[in-house]
């Protein structure tokens, strides 16, 4: 076992993945730091062996000569092959051991040393460090394994996780058949029939599946896809781009076609849609003969979702296409309110007006993509209040008709149907709330803490720009003639700007944009001679914690009531909310982004609150709690954080992050230190992948804490001892960490 395991090992460091992996703009994404530039990266799971692979910098996708590789943490890989990992940090080297064998990498580099031979990473993949939440990794491409190692990749477009299999060896001596390439199919027919033989696999035992035909239909525009099996079949899928393919590896499964002259020549099975605009062929062949699999192919126009089902009455697996909708969110344009719903075909929709106050959007023929969970929101902006998301679960009776998502937005201030202005473009859906946008400028945030501002120009012109004394306004003069801004003022108000407010030079040959920003923001510009568009970029250097996201779980809720202190009778969801609420303000204050499990007295549900952080990709999660004992004499503040130091395959920080809070709690409240307490089966704390703790802020059952935790003023010191807490944290994060491999 363990030398496949080195294998493996062997396999990611040498080889480059070739893997093909969808890449869409909203995908989960971290905000790292590689070669000392800050980066977004999509991250995506990895399995070796059916286990996911657990790690503080996940596994991401690195674009690399314009196309996308996954990366992943050597360390991790090297823990579970059993292997030794040192770090040079003169040499930014990383050397691997394992038995006799010995791989260096150096940061950078494409060449590594295996034994002391130069090699090449195809591509000239080169090993990066990437740094996320102040922890530097060494990461190198994941191998696309070849089978000519006995090792097989595969990739589970659901849950987006790339899956490396090591199958046991043979027991036997009989010679491995020549392998296929990824769609070739094995085995060979019967000369005279043209099936593929008995159903029988390599012990005599009968295959279980046989798939006998294979027909396409259509409900309205979208193909449905008829798999003759007779039975229920288990199967596996994967999703392939360039061009883009849905494939289903039907297991045990045999080709027998029940009509022999549709097996062509090359042992294929190739079925022509009728005319769609989704599908073009469906393929079919033996893809595997031990175990027997039978590989289903079908070439699509454009990324598309899909249902797979049994028809118990016709003993067919059916395929149904279907619209996804990927991902619903706010974003602003030009400073107003803009929905964006991003999916597959999403010209059959609806928009409702429910009063003044809702907009209810629905997106027909459509389910919500199992593989991306979308997360309630509350927003607070400037006309969108909270976005709520549900969808119908595709059950084997339901027609495509019968499918349809519905987002739910409400508003904070009255809406009529004339302001609303609606566009499509690439897979999106664009729900302007403030009317038809603005031309002749743009305005958008190009991170967390900074923005782009851009005047476009009707043709080459000279611009000025000037930064008045105090620092806090731009002047920016440009041609009146090449101009054309739709505003007098436009109240901006976000992170980086206050206003802008247009005025006319004197001799009405200019035009002055009077750009009002808020302190610590620095303005960049480009050429500003003989351009056609003025470009200025902001920064502001204050907003140090605004790239971190804080998730406050209020522990409790709804139904669940928690404790209940017997001489006041508190509710412990009571004091829980009101210490989150206050909290997520003081964070907002301190400049982080926080989101709340829950902002009012509704039931969440564990593995949702661990659920929403992860989705979320936050930073640090708080369980906010008031605890009880059947003794009244216990007292104190105790925090509860998952034992990483433990586990070698989760590398957060938990225990140190408890130790903070623990520390910080109790001289904020100046109350007794219970205990610092390890918890290895407690759901938010165990499923969440980034570090998180459990902070009790007294026993409701003690009865001068009891007394305490029913007072504004202590509630207010618990939220106050949070946010210090967390801002040491981070602080203590920068010097408290350094780069390992």
């Amino acid at each position: 076992m363990m030398k496949r395991m080195l294998m493996v090992l062997m396999v990611f460091l040498l080889l480059l993945s070739a893997f093909p992996v969808a890449v869409w703009g909203d995908e989960p994404q971290i905000a790292a730091e590689v070669d000392e530039r800050k980066v977004n990266l999509y991250t995506v799971n990895l399995t070796l062996d059916n286990q996911y692979l657990a790690s503080d910098v996940p596994p991401v996708l690195f674009q690399y000569q314009e196309q996308y590789r996954t990366l992943v943490p050597v360390a991790a890989i090297a823990s579970y092959a059993g292997a030794t990992v040192n770090w040079n940090g003169d040499t930014q080297q990383v050397t691997i051991e394992k038995d006799d064998t010995t791989i260096v990498l150096t940061i950078n580099s494409a060449v590594v040393k295996v034994n002391g031979e130069d090699k090449i990473l195809p591509s000239q993949v080169p090993a990066k460090i990437v740094t996320y939440q102040n922890r530097g990794r060494t990461m190198v491409p994941v191998a696309f394994v070849g089978q000519e190692l006995g090792l097989e990749v595969g990739w589970d477009e659901a849950t987006r996780t790339v899956k490396i299999t090591t199958p046991e060896p043979e027991e036997t001596n009989t010679p491995t058949p020549e392998t296929p390439s990824q769609e070739q199919p094995q085995g060979q027919p019967d000369n005279s029939t043209g099936h593929y033989g008995e159903p029988l696999d390599s012990n005599g035992n009968k295959i279980e599946g046989t798939l006998k035909d294979i027909n396409v239909t259509l409900e309205g525009d979208v193909p449905v896809i008829r798999l003759k099996t007779d039975s229920k079949v288990d199967y596996a899928t994967a999703r392939l781009t360039e061009p883009h393919r849905l494939i289903f590896d039907l297991n045990n499964t045999q080709l027998l076609m029940d009509d022999p002259a549709k097996v062509r020549d090359d042992k294929t099975v190739r079925v022509t849609a009728p005319g769609n605009s989704y599908l073009s062929t469906v393929r079919s062949s033996q893809f595997e003969i031990d175990p027997h699999v039978v590989r289903v192919v079908l070439d699509l126009t454009d990324p598309t979702g899909y249902h797979m089902s049994y028809d118990e009455a016709s003993g067919e697996m059916v395929i149904r296409l279907v619209n996804y909708v990927d991902d619903v969110r706010f974003e602003q344009f030009n400073t107003k309110d803009v929905l964006v719903i991003e999916g597959s075909h999403l010209e059959n929709y609806h928009l409702q007006m429910d009063g003044s106050r809702r907009l209810e959007v629905f997106v027909k023929e459509s389910i919500l993509n199992p593989g991306r969970p979308i997360a309630d929101r509350t927003i607070g902006g400037r006309v969108i209040n909270s976005i709520r998301v549900s969808g119908v679960d595709p059950d084997d009776n339901r027609s495509l008709s019968e499918m349809m998502v519905r987002i739910v937005v409400d508003l904070n201030k009255q809406v009529s149907a004339e302001d609303i202005y609606v566009q499509q473009r690439n897979g999106q859906l664009i729900i302007h709330m403030e009317g038809e946008p603005e031309t002749g400028y743009r305005y958008e945030e190009t991170g967390w803490t900074t923005s782009r501002l851009t005047f476009f120009g009707q043709g080459r012109a000279d611009y000025q720009v000037a930064k008045e004394v105090g620092g806090e306004l731009i002047k920016v003069t440009m041609p009146s003639d090449n101009m054309d801004i739709p505003f007098e003022l436009l109240d901006v108000d976000d992170v980086m700007l206050e206003f802008i407010q247009m005025t006319t030079s004197d001799d009405g040959r200019n035009l002055v944009a009077n750009i009002h920003v808020k302190p610590g923001v620095e303005v960049a510009t480009g050429t500003l001679s003989n351009v056609q568009d003025l470009i200025l970029q902001f920064t502001n250097r204050d907003l140090k914690y605004r790239e971190k996201l804080i998730v406050i779980d209020a522990g409790h809720g709804g139904s669940d009531p928690g404790a209940i202190s017997p001489n006041l009778k508190l509710n412990e969801k009571d004091v829980n909310l009101e210490v989150a609420l206050e909290a997520r303000r003081l964070l907002e204050a301190a400049g982080f982004r926080v989101y709340m499990t829950r902002t009012s007295d509704v039931y969440v549900g564990l593995q949702d609150r661990a659920g929403v952080a992860n989705q979320l990709g936050a930073d640090l999660f708080i369980s906010i709690h008031a605890n009880a004992a059947a003794r009244s004499d216990l007292k104190g503040v105790e925090t509860l954080y998952y034992p990483s130091e433990e586990n070698p395959m989760d590398f957060r920080n938990n225990k140190y992050l408890a130790e903070i809070f623990q520390d910080e709690m109790v001289r904020t409240l100046g109350a007794a230190s219970h205990r610092i307490n390890a918890r290895d089966k407690l759901v938010v704390l165990r499923e969440t992948k980034m570090p998180a703790i459990i902070i009790e802020m007294g026993f409701l059952t003690n009865p001068d804490e009891e007394r305490l935790l029913g007072t504004n003023e202590y509630r207010r010191l618990a939220a106050q001892g949070i946010v210090n807490s967390t801002i040491r944290y981070f602080e203590a994060s920068l010097t408290h960490l350094s780069t390992r491999p």
